[in-house]
């Protein structure tokens, strides 16, 4: 299918357009694939009641257009339709086809029922400026012969820091797994140097402690059971709370007060 270029959006179509993608609007967004590309897509009722919210007529759009009324909130997004900020799709009546997987309606028109597919990609000022960005800093590389003296002085004092911070933990990474395999072989099961340091914790806390043994990960089965087992203690605990929970004296004070029941006295007769 052949894409062409949208039209000129209008302004205040395209702030109508950025609130709905905003978190704010309240719009559910979903996955799905279009023209065997990964599309967002939405459905007309959520973004009809998005423009109903009192938080759109608290924008500089939704200042100026107004309150609005449903009917014509659905005018206003069937005005977006001709721009190309989303598309009409649906999708698919064969069962084998996945239902993330949308096609084109020929007749494009807006209805609260219908499915529309994204094509307004929001402001692109933030990706404009890192993209400036990008390229001065790689300009900047491109002329650093041309730097003053002790500016470049300070960035070769400052890279072989890095260098050697890197050599210093690389070597000490070589260090404690050399130590650890020795002291496997002669007091298992071994002892390491900074044992927290690949874990998922923070950089104080990876050098914290100094040393420690190592702890050998349980099997899987034996995690499972350990679990299980677990749970029949806790299953266990809950059913003596409950026995001692019931029998309390006041329980027990009524139980010997009351009138012996047919019950008892064939367990008597027993």
């Amino acid at each position: 299918m052949e894409t062409h270029a949208p039209p000129e959006r209008p302004k205040n179509l395209c702030q109508v357009a950025d609130y709905l993608l905003s978190p704010q609007s309240g719009v559910k967004k979903r996955d799905g694939v279009f023209n065997e590309s990964r599309v967002t897509y939405f459905r007309g009722k959520g973004a009809v009641n998005s423009l109903l919210k009192p938080e759109f007529r608290q924008t500089a759009v939704g200042k100026e257009l107004g309150e609005l009324t449903r009917e014509q909130a659905a005018e206003l997004l069937g005005s977006m339709i001709p721009h190309q900020f989303f598309l009409k799709v649906e999708r698919p009546s064969d069962p084998d086809v996945p239902k993330n997987v949308l096609q084109l309606v020929q007749y494009q028109s807006f209805s609260e029922d219908s499915v529309f597919v994204w094509r307004y990609e929001g402001s692109q000022l933030r990706s404009h400026l890192m993209a400036g960005g990008l390229l001065l800093i790689v300009l900047a590389g491109v002329m650093f012969p041309l730097w003053p003296v002790p500016l470049r002085l300070g960035v070769w004092y400052l890279s072989v820091g890095i260098l050697i911070l890197l050599g210093l933990f690389f070597a000490m990474a070589i260090v404690r797994l050399i130590l650890f395999c020795i002291t496997y072989v002669i007091l298992k099961p071994g002892i390491w140097i900074f044992p927290n340091l690949f874990e998922d914790v923070g950089f104080v806390d990876s050098f914290i402690p100094l040393w420690g043994w190592h702890e050998p990960e349980e099997p899987k089965e034996k995690q499972q059971s350990s679990k299980k087992s677990g749970k029949a203690i806790a299953g266990e605990e809950a059913q003596e709370d409950v026995h001692t929970q019931v029998v309390t004296d006041e329980t027990a004070e009524k139980i010997s007060k009351r009138r012996p029941m047919v019950e008892d006295a064939v367990e008597d007769e027993s």
